[in-house]
């Protein structure tokens, strides 16, 4: 049989028909007693993980209890944080407030002391004098001790004579 170049390249599909199909393999005994022996311990080893994820699932359920008694506390710390920081607040408000009031009272007192002393004047031209240096008094220089009394030395300069 002469082969050409076409035959070799080009198989014709009768050919490939033509060959017989392979014969299906044969086990052994020892090869069907191995293959049962795997195909048990397969099993024995999806039901230990079967066994296992479910073990797993009540631990999650177990620390999903945790984590919500977790979460619990966390939200009573944070209530009782803004609790205390709440009557910070406050008590710096009432500190503020009774400022206020003090700050207030000297005003009050301030403005009775400067009716007096100017009930008190002789004449006009005392009167004016003395309304022109009280007036000059606000509620900054009332707030402080140190710049109220540098006002009233300057105020009450011309009037008081000089050590010699």
């Amino acid at each position: 049989m002469d082969l050409t170049d076409d035959d070799i390249f080009n198989k014709s599909i009768n050919n490939i028909v033509d060959e017989k199909p392979k014969p299906k393999r044969v086990l052994s005994d020892k090869q069907k007693e191995n293959l049962k022996k795997g195909r048990e311990k397969m099993a024995l080893k999806r039901a230990k993980e079967r066994e296992e994820k479910a073990k797993v699932k009540v631990e999650i359920k177990g620390s999903k209890e945790h984590q919500t008694i977790k979460k619990e506390n966390v939200k009573k710390k944070r209530a009782t944080i803004k609790e205390i920081n709440k009557k910070k607040e406050d008590e710096i408000l009432k500190k503020l407030l009774k400022k206020d009031k003090v700050k207030n009272s000297r005003i009050d007192m301030f403005d009775k002391l400067k009716i007096k002393c100017l009930e008190k004047a002789k004449d006009v031209e005392e009167y004016n004098e003395i309304k022109v240096a009280l007036d000059g008094i606000n509620d900054d220089i009332l707030g402080d001790n140190d710049k109220l009394k540098e006002y009233a030395k300057k105020v009450m300069s011309p009037y008081i004579k000089p050590k010699e």
